[in-house]
């Protein structure tokens, strides 16, 4: 009789007992021979009908399919159908009721099913996955290994997964039968199977004695399943040997729980197998937490949160402190001290679970392994809690070989014992906190030793030079981290400080992670004395203004950095003997008055691979979250840069992000029309909003930490409120008549204020979502002309609720909060444009981000600008204070984010030098300087001191050019608006106007010994001037009119001066003979700047693509270099500084072999677009201003 047939006649048993009468259908059975007599007279002598009744299902299971089939047609001749329908069916009608609410309990009860645990929460998705995965043994018999490390919750996971009406009716009709088996041998595993055998035993045979060894038991259990109960489902729970396995392969339909996944890989039939996430969620810790101590979980501690963290979610350890925290609710911070101190012995058994403490259900899977396995997982104690272990690593440290280094680790992964992931093509394994964390602890005495081992490894493979070491994918990133355990402390700053270790980690693992080691290790680095501490302080000095250079695509020379550090610094000290150590082709600058150079930014980063258009610190001021156009929301620590999260988290642009109040959540909003918000911790997706039609242009949490809004406002013309608990918004805001740009929440959070194209202000009611008021801002700006759009780009609410600040064009428009009356108006640049606002947490300063790259503080009160800080290489989309106030975070379509030290000293805004400058040296001893500041005041500077020299301030502005001749005692100035003035370098006093360009004129130049000076201008002309009549000698005008001549230079020596036009070509002209010039083409864009060599024989031309190309005057031959790593931007100017070195200006100087076109040597300034470059009569000296203000006097050390 097959299983099927078998199991419904078993299963409606009870039916038969309560409604067949046996001795009429006996006579059907006899009749059809089915019964012999022997069997009729067996059934008849029974006293009772329910005996009968009894014998006769008993003698039927003995037979054939057939005596069933026969056994159904005799209940329906007598009237039975309704049994007849039972068999038929092969299903029972009647046991739905056995099989459903109370009934499913009495099955599982009878089947020794344990309970749920005191207090349970379901895992919903696991269980659904595991009912699948028993589904599959519904037609043959197998196995279902479920499979996790101690504590993962396999045993409550079986549990709950057959507490299922469906699934018994349908796959195990036969009934469930659970066996807690556990770690046992021998004796204890035949009394587990002759316990079994007695429990399934009820069919009369409960006179024999007990099977008295494993293949008797076997045997029996054999029989048992398949007689008696078919189709049913045997569970063995936590079983840890294979010798289990076998005594228990008796083709039945089994499940078991274990830690090892390979225990059952022997077994006979199908095996199915699934893992138990190790972790659950934070809401069902939570949970867990809240149902020991019935409370709601909005009333837990903020301890509550921190214990699930150090557990890392285990069911196990959360289930054992929420049953302790019931006895001893006051106990909350002495329980997470005992698990940041690793002391789990001290957390002990108050619930279902079958270990007396937490460590003890870890520990017991370690005394599971041999000896020699025991020997190599203790090492695995050695790798710091959360990292990826990598075969090769453990290769080296174990001495074997990496096929057998896998094997090794396979054991261990099967055991649950540790987590085997990919990464690409590598295989990397990792320990569970809980297990390393038990682990460290068994062997707490041999760490220092294990750590010592490891780094004598390493130290064989590099010639005990860490510096040289191979990167193996690890050791750069955890190596000081051993040397700390080793107790190696002097050898960890003699690395830490070393300016070769430095080099070595910005190319393997890059500057962030070395920055956060200092900080990580900052008291061991220190604690060697004062001078550990200052040599601690320069690195940081030196790392944090150059991390944006030192994560660029091309890397930086380390020790060219080093040199424009402080003297007394001990990075310069190193960057000096390292520079002096090279041979004679290497080319090194030192910057000689640095010493006068303020510190611009605390911190420069770059974290997108496209421009930046969002970023915030979080409430405590420890993060920083930004977004941009790669369409990724990136977490960062704002001290360091180290990434937290990183998160590609929309399809398209990402324009804005904010963290909700209590930083456990960050919005983002994108031009694919969505609004999203993510968790902070794990950057997982908690609900996603879609309403708007068009791009969402900006969005912004409230202030309040329990319910929180979000406002998101769209090129849609709309503002919508979003709950966090519902899709839906709670409000669309309609009144704008085109895009909304901004939005910002008053700070008791009644009010919204939002800005858009329309040139409106307009304040909401957020309960009622009508809107209050609506300020007409173009009314406030009636010098701006009306063809004039009014755009307003942003507004900001100030933290004390008395103003609201709103940017249109280059204005900020400060109103007065509670009347929204206009109170005042700031003018900034005219030349750009404002495109972000935001008030510091005093109320006092308001900060602007500008189209020209420039950040600006103005304290609204006293209408001052604080600072005008320059940095940035395009629009700043972005700013932000922290919240502490002490810092200003910008972020720019350059990719760049800056935070600003707002405590220190900064560049003044009066008195900063413009890129346009001049040098001359008089003697060899004697540099003087001619710039233009911005008042427009011309100066004369001495190079060696910077004092000044003298001032001379014409009646005209806007100077866009200035030269010295070769004497320094005469001075010209070129204007915007096409005239010269020449001055008296000595008094000031203004010796000629030249009047003749018609445009703006780009450069001037004296010719030695001549009273003659060389003008060039938009205008596309060249001007020769006699200065001693201040009349015009000559037009030289064959460059195309409408294209500027952006630059020129003179050669003395041969009589010869070039030019270089926007018409993309440059010319040789003579100074004595007035035939058309030599013309050079070849440039694909713009020629920017052209200088002769020394000798005059060549010309060497750069252009805004970034190429130069050097020229061979007598036979108008063309050589391009050949350049790598060349300028991302404009190229401004050259100078040679021997016939094989050439430096060009840009966004940096660079360095080039003429001969070969290799990049020697690039140095970086602290601003950028470096216009103006001078070079000393020995071309050992190079002068130039960058986009600060700030002035390089050089020295090239080559």
């Amino acid at each position: 009789m097959d299983e099927v047939v078998r199991s419904s006649v078993l299963q409606n048993k009870q039916s038969f007992l309560r409604d067949l009468n046996p001795l009429y259908i006996v006579d059907h059975l006899v009749s059809d021979g089915i019964l012999n007599e022997k069997e009729e007279e067996d059934i008849c002598s029974q006293k009772t009908r329910n005996e009968k009744v009894k014998r006769l299902l008993d003698v039927l299971l003995g037979k054939d399919n057939h005596a069933v089939i026969r056994f159904r047609r005799a209940l329906e001749v007598e009237g039975s159908s309704h049994l007849a329908e039972l068999l038929k069916s092969r299903s029972s009608a009647s046991s739905s009721d056995d099989c459903e609410g109370s009934s499913i309990d009495a099955v599982l009860w009878e089947g020794g099913v344990p309970p749920r645990p005191v207090v349970f929460v379901p895992r919903h998705e696991a269980e659904k996955a595991l009912r699948s995965q028993l589904r599959l043994l519904q037609k043959k018999p197998g196995w279902v290994v479920l499979h996790g490390m101690a504590g993962c919750g396999k045993s409550v996971l079986a549990a709950e997964a057959i507490r299922d009406g469906p699934l018994l009716q349908d796959c195990f009709p036969g009934g469930v039968c659970w066996l807690h088996v556990g770690d046992v041998h021998g004796p204890e595993l035949l009394m587990k199977l002759q316990s079994l055998c007695l429990r399934l035993d009820k069919a009369g045979s409960s006179g024999l004695p007990p099977p008295q060894n494993t293949l008797e038991a076997k045997d029996k259990l054999r029989h048992l399943l398949l007689k008696m109960y078919p189709r049913s489902l045997l569970v063995l729970d936590d079983v840890w040997s294979t010798h289990v396995i076998e005594v228990f392969d008796v083709q039945g339909r089994i499940m078991l729980t274990t830690r090892d996944s390979r225990v059952a890989d022997h077994a006979h039939g199908n095996i199915y197998k699934m893992e138990v996430e190790n972790e659950m969620k934070e809401h069902q810790c939570l949970q867990i937490l809240s149902g020991w101590l019935h409370h709601p979980m909005s009333d837990l501690p903020v301890e509550a949160q921190l214990i699930i963290k150090e557990t890392k979610g285990s069911p196990l350890a959360v289930s054992l402190i929420g049953a302790q925290l019931k006895d001893f609710p006051n106990r909350w911070q002495y329980y997470l001290q005992q698990l940041q101190q690793r002391k789990f012995q001290r957390i002990k058994r108050r619930s279902s679970y079958g270990y007396e403490a937490l460590d003890e259900a870890i520990a017991i899977s370690v005394q599971r392994l041999s000896d020699e396995n025991q020997k190599y997982y203790k090492y695995l104690a050695v790798f710091k809690k959360e990292t990826d272990i990598l075969s090769s690593v453990l290769s080296m440290l174990w001495d074997k070989d990496i096929e057998d280094v896998e094997d090794i680790m396979h054991v261990f992964v099967t055991k649950s014992m540790v987590q085997r992931s990919h990464v690409g093509k590598l295989i990397v394994y990792r320990l569970h906190d809980l297990q390393h964390a038990v682990l460290y602890d068994l062997h707490s005495n041999e760490m220092p030793a294990l750590h010592d081992e490891l780094l004598c490894k390493y130290r064989k493979r590099c010639a005990d030079d860490f510096t040289q070491l191979p990167n193996d994918g690890y050791i750069y990133h955890y190596l000081c981290y051993h040397l700390v355990q080793a107790g190696q402390l002097e050898n960890l700053r003699r690395l830490m400080f070393s300016l070769d270790w430095l080099n070595s980690k910005l190319r393997t693992v890059g500057v962030q992670h070395f920055v956060g080691e200092l900080l990580q290790f900052k008291n061991v680095l220190c604690s060697s004395g004062e001078s550990a501490a200052d040599t601690w302080q320069d690195f940081i000095d030196f790392l944090s203004p150059n991390g944006h250079l030192l994560v660029a695509r091309e890397m930086p020379h380390v020790w060219q950095l080093a040199l424009s550090e402080p003297v007394s610094s001990e990075v310069y000290a190193q960057g000096l003997r390292k520079v002096q150590e090279q041979g004679k082709d290497c080319v090194f600058v030192e910057w000689l008055n640095k010493a006068t150079a303020p510190k611009l930014f605390w911190k420069t980063f770059r974290v997108h691979t496209g421009p930046v258009y969002g970023a915030c610190f979080s409430p405590n001021g420890e993060l920083v979250a930004s977004c941009g156009g790669d369409g990724y929301l990136k977490v960062w620590k704002a001290e360091t840069g180290e990434e937290h999260l990183s998160v590609k988290v929309h399809l398209d642009l990402v324009l804005s992000c904010s963290f909700s109040a209590d930083g456990k959540r960050i919005a983002t909003c994108s031009a694919d029309g969505t609004v999203k918000v993510w968790n902070a911790e794990d950057g997982g997706l908690t609900v996603e909003y879609e309403g708007h039609d068009e791009d969402v242009l900006h969005c912004k949490f409230s202030h309040d930490v329990h319910e929180p809004i979000l406002a998101s406002c769209s090129k849609g013309w709309d503002i919508k409120l979003w709950g966090l608990k519902c899709k839906q918004p709670k409000a669309t805001l309609l009144g704008h008549e085109e895009a909304v740009r901004s939005s910002c929440f008053s700070p008791d959070d009644l009010n919204l204020a939002s800005c858009s194209l329309d040139g409106t202000l307009k304040i909401w009611n957020i309960t009622s979502g009508n809107e209050e008021e609506s300020v007409d801002v173009s009314g406030f700006l009636k010098e701006v002309p009306a063809a004039l759009k009014t755009d307003l780009k942003a507004c900001a609410w100030s933290p004390d609720g008395n103003k609201i600040v709103v940017v249109a064009l280059n204005y900020i428009i400060v109103l007065h909060a509670p009347t929204y009356a206009f109170e005042k108006l700031l003018n900034t640049s005219p030349e750009s444009s404002i495109l972000s606002v935001d008030f510091s947490c005093d109320s006092r300063l308001c900060a602007v981000g500008l189209s020209s790259s420039a950040v600006e503080i103005w304290d609204i009160e006293n209408e001052e600008l604080k600072l005008d800080g320059k940095g940035h290489l395009a629009w700043v989309h972005c700013v932000t204070f922290a919240p502490n106030g002490a810092h200003l975070l910008s972020a720019s379509d350059d990719r760049i984010i800056r935070i600003w030290n707002l405590k220190s000293e900064n560049v003044s805004v009066h008195g900063r030098l413009k890129k346009c400058i001049d040098v001359a040296f008089p003697s060899e001893d004697t540099m003087l300087i001619a710039a233009a500041n911005e008042d427009d005041g011309l100066l004369v500077l001495s190079g060696e001191t910077g004092d000044r020299i003298c001032r001379a301030t014409p009646e005209k502005h806007d100077v866009f050019c200035c030269c010295l001749n070769l004497e320094g005692v005469i001075m010209a100035a070129g204007y915007e608006d096409g005239d010269i003035t020449v001055c008296d370098v000595h008094t000031g006093d203004v010796l000629r106007e030249l009047h003749g360009h018609q445009k703006c004129v780009r450069k001037c130049y004296f010719l030695t010994q001549h009273p003659y000076l060389l003008s060039c201008s938009d205008d596309g002309s060249l001007r020769m001037w006699n200065l001693s009549a201040g009349t015009l000698i000559q037009t030289f005008q064959h460059h195309e009119s409408s294209s500027s001549v952006l630059s020129c230079d003179v050669c003395l020596s041969r009589k010869l001066f070039a030019s270089a036009s926007a018409d993309k070509t440059a010319m040789v002209w003579s100074l004595q003979q007035h035939e058309a010039p030599l013309t050079f083409r070849g440039h694909a864009d713009c020629v920017r700047c052209c200088c002769f060599s020394p000798d005059g024989c060549l010309l060497v031309t750069g252009a805004d693509d970034g190429t130069i190309k050097i020229w061979h005057i007598d036979d108008n031959r063309c050589s391009s270099l050949d350049m790598k790593g060349r300028h991302e931007g404009w190229i401004n100017n050259l100078h040679f500084l021997s016939t094989k070195l050439l430096v060009s200006a840009g966004d940096s100087l660079k360095f080039w072999d003429i001969s070969t076109g290799d990049l020697l040597q690039t140095f970086h300034t602290r601003g950028s677009d470096l216009v103006s470059l001078h070079v000393s009569l020995q071309r050992q000296m190079l002068i130039t201003v960058d986009s600060l203000g700030l002035l390089y006097i050089l020295r090239v050390m080559h």
